[in-house]
């Protein structure tokens, strides 16, 4: 099987956006759940990358989403001044916020349209990033 140079890309896309938290975040349980859930997705990715696998389960997907909301909802309940120094645009969170915001959007059409998997040549990573252009 050849791979899609979408798949390529948005998987080489999804893996940027799972930075792991920043050396100097503070050490909260948050920040900890927020390293071991990218430390997830990066692995998973990285897996579908190997084996060139086209599509990601929405299960997965749900997983992940609420994973990484459970955490930024506990890190600005618990450490706003953390919270507000991470979340400018270009940090370690601001590209957490957009994972999710993205897997979310993925996950809702998934539901709508009854389909248990998402393929990844399908997600317009672009536009969810940069707008419609």
């Amino acid at each position: 099987m050849t791979r899609e140079p979408a798949t390529a890309n948005t998987l080489r896309l999804l893996t940027a956006l799972a930075v792991p938290p920043d050396d100097t975040a503070t050490a909260s349980d948050a920040v900890a759940e927020l390293r071991a859930t990218v430390y997830e997705i990066r692995a998973f990715l990285a897996q579908a990358d190997e084996h060139d696998t086209q599509a990601v389960s929405s299960e997965v997907l749900r997983r992940w989403r609420n994973a990484l909301a459970r955490s930024h909802r506990a890190l600005e309940q618990t450490d706003p001044d953390e919270w507000s120094r991470w979340r400018l645009p270009g940090t370690w969170l601001d590209s957490h916020l957009r994972l999710r915001s993205l897997i979310a959007h993925e996950v809702g059409k998934a539901y709508w349209d009854d389909r248990p998997e998402v393929r990844y040549a399908e997600i317009d990573i672009d536009r969810y990033l940069w707008g419609a252009r």
